[in-house]
């Protein structure tokens, strides 16, 4: 009976500890955010004893520190964003040729087809602000 409260117990605090923790992160951008994110998941790891997890997340915290630039963060952020930019454009065209050929099956699904396309250049976006 004390094992089924103590687990229910023990994932509310963690969600709760993970909420704040991602209230304060939130506060930073780039490569702060980022490196306070691998932080976190180290002290998690070294309160549930994770040495995998551990071992992998003190070599990206040193990466993160020794190589992470805001230019870089938003020069690879840019990229992405000309690849959904191109996909879209892509789907657009997709869509054009369907409803050229008349076929009703074929442009609901490059209709589906565009709209995931933007949905992903839309996150791609606002994803952008440092």
């Amino acid at each position: 009976m004390l094992n089924n409260l103590i687990k229910p117990v023990t994932l509310f605090t963690l969600l709760l500890l993970s909420l704040s923790v991602t209230s304060h992160a939130n506060d930073l951008t780039g490569c702060a955010a980022q490196e306070q994110q691998i932080k976190t998941q180290l002290s998690y790891a070294e309160k549930y004893g994770d040495k995998e997890r551990l071992k992998g997340l003190k070599i990206a915290l040193q990466k993160v520190t020794e190589n992470c630039t805001d230019e870089s963060l938003k020069a690879k952020r840019m990229e992405k964003i000309a690849k959904y930019e191109a996909e879209v454009a892509e789907r657009k065209q997709d869509l054009i040729e369907a409803t050229n050929s008349g076929k009703l099956n074929k442009v609901d699904k490059k209709e589906r087809k565009l709209q995931e396309a933007m949905d992903e250049l839309q996150e791609a976006k606002n994803t952008l602000p440092l």
